[in-house]
């Protein structure tokens, strides 16, 4: 598949009026194109075909860009986190034309989001995942683990406060949904900083997918920012007795992948932290900026494309989540089912 796609750009090349140097994966060896662009080679030719027929020149436009040379300019560009400029060194490309690169693969990306972010909702699916947890975590019953995260951005033009976060500057908080290997199964990027974790759960399409006819069997399991749901396993916020603190302890251990998935996500793709410098785009480019990324991640996952995690940078990635957070009064005013729910789980919990 390689060779038809070097020779589909060679005779591109042929047909262009002025030549351009043209650079694409296909000239970086495998260790490069892992480091550059954060997919092994085989993985960036899957995404070339899987995207080819979005990303084809039209009649009107036959001079367009290779698909390679388009996927190959945002690949970099959510690699590295920088502004457009430095990619022209890498593709031959002036700014304006990565700029319609990045778009047009992320419009892509985010099309075929549904067949690569997938919640359990089939028996079988639901089944699966919930023995994954129990094998890694020992805790039953899980369909997922949920959180939000941060990604900077510049002041949109409109409504600009809502956007502004505890240090002052502005970021949208997006909602994750990731299963027991770091894959993510749900994301939600609809929301300015403003809006509390809670808040955009029930603005979620989740709260449905639990409460509807026939409903999931199984739950979530989310910090003590959302409330305690028969669906939402949250910790206990006083533990004082030997079940309590068990389950909070097995809580937190099995909570942690979430974590690592999104410090997976801003570790491979440096346009999501702030560190590789803010996104100077509109939050709803932004949100498609992140979504395609979390396509880009499974993708990764599936071929094999694993990071060595550095628990330090996890760290430093979920206090700086914490830092923006915003800050709501702790209910403790639970649902009586979903706190028996919670009872019932912890005694089970404490026999194994």
């Amino acid at each position: 598949m390689e060779l038809l796609l070097a020779q589909r750009i060679e005779r591109r090349r042929r047909r262009q009026r002025v030549h351009r140097p043209w650079t694409t994966y296909l000239s970086l060896s495998e260790a490069e194109c892992r480091s550059k662009l954060q997919l092994s080679r085989q993985a960036v030719t899957y995404l070339c075909h899987l995207l080819a027929d979005d990303l084809e020149a039209t009649p009107s436009c036959p001079y367009a860009l290779p698909v390679a040379v388009k996927v190959t300019a945002a690949l970099y560009f959510f690699a590295t986190g920088s502004f457009q400029h430095p990619l022209s060194s890498i593709g031959g490309m002036s700014q304006s034309t990565v700029s319609l690169a990045i778009r047009a693969v992320t419009v892509s990306l985010v099309a075929h989001a549904k067949n690569f972010i997938k919640f359990p909702v089939s028996p079988a699916s639901q089944e699966a995942v919930k023995q994954e947890f129990m094998a890694k975590f020992g805790f039953p019953g899980v369909l997922g683990v949920i959180d939000c995260t941060h990604v900077q951005l510049r002041g949109p033009s409109e409504n600009a406060l809502v956007y502004v976060n505890r240090k002052g500057t502005h970021s949208i908080n997006i909602q994750v949904i990731s299963d027991a290997s770091c894959n993510v199964t749900y994301v939600f990027a609809n929301y300015p900083a403003s809006c509390h974790d809670s808040f955009i759960l029930t603005k979620s399409a989740i709260p449905a997918v639990f409460q509807g006819n026939p409903h999931v069997e199984g739950w979530l399991l989310g910090d003590s920012d959302y409330p305690l749901k028969t669906w939402l396993m949250t910790p206990y916020l006083k533990p004082a007795t030997v079940r309590n603190i068990s389950f909070n302890r097995k809580h937190a251990k099995a909570h942690a992948v979430i974590r690592r998935t999104l410090g997976m996500l801003k570790m491979r793709f440096q346009c999501l932290r702030k560190t590789a410098g803010t996104l100077q785009y509109s939050p709803r480019k932004v949100g498609s900026f992140f979504v395609a990324c979390c396509v880009l991640h499974n993708i990764a996952m599936r071929h094999g494309c694993l990071l060595d995690i550095n628990e330090d940078n996890i760290e430093d990635l979920r206090r700086w989540d914490a830092e923006l957070q915003v800050q709501m009064p702790v209910n403790s005013n639970f649902p009586v089912e979903a706190v028996a729910q919670r009872d019932e789980l912890a005694e089970e919990l404490l026999q194994l």
